[in-house]
């Protein structure tokens, strides 16, 4: 789950925020399979992304942060297909066509166990 907030009162039109999987992940693509997200998902601010762009690797949203907004908040359902340890790119979440606002996430390993 990430949550996108400013600090300013400012519209930022254009902000794409990326995530990168790791191999042996897939993303569940709920558009597709007609699925809904679990019951907890229902109390964050969803569903504000303009264009999302699902891919095997990874997932994309495009959207506009409205400057009065608290927030806005994403979520993507994964299976972990392959046990083992990954390493999980960094998050980038900037505006596109303007270089003034850019935040990347420090990437970090992660392990798949067994239930």
């Amino acid at each position: 789950m990430y949550h996108v907030a400013q600090t300013g009162y400012d519209d930022i039109n254009e902000v794409a925020l990326v995530q990168i999987l790791p191999s042996g992940w897939e993303i569940e693509n709920l558009r597709l399979l007609g699925g809904q997200l679990p019951q907890w998902a229902y109390q964050f601010n969803l569903g504000h992304e303009e264009f999302v762009d699902i891919r095997d690797d990874r997932i994309m949203w495009f959207f506009d942060l409205d400057g009065y907004s608290s927030g806005y908040d994403f979520i993507v359902k994964i299976n972990a297909v392959t046990q083992g340890k990954f390493y999980l790119p960094p998050t980038l979440l900037e505006v596109m066509y303007n270089n003034d606002y850019k935040v990347i996430t420090e990437g970090q390993t992660v392990e798949v166990v067994a239930r």
